[in-house]
């Protein structure tokens, strides 16, 4: 390669093309060196990719977990609080049926307090009934002239069949 002359020399076409080879060889070994670091970037991104991704499955276990826990707990507190609207439940029915049976005793006790009352308002209403005809009686007794009957027992009207 002269500087001044326009002509090329055997050498000077050599060198270009080996000049040219040298480059190409520098790009190829450029894009190779690129591919590498490539290939490692990959590497690294997919040990990545699957670390997250064995850290995700691992995650949705544990969510599993929790969500089953948690539904676990909630059906659990649901039967409790189940249980305690049919204690309260019955626990009302209960309290109603005390009450219409207190009401009950209370009404039969009054019903026989009145009974009570009223056979000795009618045991005193006799007595004093009794007495009072006892009484009346006596007097009547006492104005009756005293007579004499004579029954016979057996015969129509107090009289003897023989006799008829």
């Amino acid at each position: 390669m002269k500087l001044f002359s326009k002509q090329q020399t055997p050498t000077d076409v050599r060198f270009d093309e080996l000049l040219e080879q040298v480059t190409e060889v520098k790009a190829t070994l450029a894009e190779l060196k690129g591919d590498s670091q490539g290939l490692l970037k990959t590497n690294r991104l997919q040990a990545e990719v699957n670390k997250l991704t064995e850290s995700l499955t691992k995650k949705q276990i544990e969510f599993d977990r929790e969500q089953e826990k948690w539904d676990r707990e909630k059906r659990e507190t649901e039967h409790l609080v189940g249980l305690q609207m049919k204690r309260s439940e019955f626990e009302s029915e209960s309290a109603a049926r005390d009450a219409k049976l207190t009401v009950r005793e209370e009404n039969l006790e009054a019903q026989q307090k009145r009974f009570d009352e009223h056979v000795l308002f009618i045991e005193k209403r006799f007595g004093e009934q009794f007495k009072s005809l006892n009484g009346l009686m006596e007097k009547f007794l006492e104005r009756m002239p005293t007579t004499k009957q004579l029954i016979q027992v057996g015969g129509r009207n107090g009289d003897d069949d023989t006799n008829a």
